[in-house]
């Protein structure tokens, strides 16, 4: 099936919605985009968490939250459910104050730093279904050595499935290394591969 690069956005975006809601409510989900695509990638995730009234934890280590929310408010998608563990900010020199929908971490190589940040707004959502969107690994990778990050994603998808709670993980096509690649596809239930001009989604 082949799209135009406009076409396979639009249809890209619902595309994601409806493999996501395929999935169970513990499951691991592996994106697969390549950059032309990435917002929409973001806008799809995020869209899915409103539609189906989960409380979204966005953790950000490529774009600054305030960024994010922009580009989110600009195509009139609501953010009122979405958290977020910024790891960016601090770096670029843009994190204000600790408060509303938003925590910091001081940099990407703080990975035991993000998850306690998630544990976190964790405690304070409590009740109700959620969604832990981490975008993206292929960020992490550029700060931290391959065999950490390893670690991290075997306890992070981990703890969350134990905790019932979904989890999507965003990584950049070509921009990640094959042993990243190997471990999502080891941790994670699903992969959704997203890419090109004449790509659809794909479940594995």
């Amino acid at each position: 099936k082949r799209y135009s690069r406009r076409s396979l956005s639009m249809e890209a975006e619902e595309e994601l919605k409806k493999q996501l809601a395929g999935f169970g409510d513990r499951s691991a989900v592996s994106v697969v985009t390549d950059i032309g695509n990435y917002v929409q990638v973001i806008k799809g995730v995020v869209g899915f968490a409103q539609e189906c009234g989960l409380k979204c934890i966005y953790i950000t280590c490529t774009l600054p939250a305030r960024v994010v929310l922009e580009q989110l408010g600009s195509e009139n998608i609501k953010a009122d459910n979405l958290h977020f563990v910024d790891a960016i900010s601090f770096m670029v020199g843009t994190a204000s104050d600790e408060r509303g929908q938003t925590m910091y971490v001081e940099s990407p190589t703080m990975l035991e730093g993000i998850m306690l940040k998630v544990d976190t707004w964790l405690k304070k959502l409590r009740d109700g279904k959620k969604l832990v969107f981490l975008d993206s690994v292929s960020t992490l990778a550029m700060h931290n050595d391959p065999a950490l990050i390893s670690e991290f994603l075997h306890y992070f998808v981990n703890n969350l499935r134990g905790r019932g709670i979904r989890t999507v993980i965003l990584s950049i096509a070509g921009q990640t290394a094959e042993e990243i690649e190997n471990i999502l596809r080891l941790v994670c239930d699903e992969t959704v591969v997203l890419k090109g001009e004449e790509s659809s989604v794909e479940a594995k």
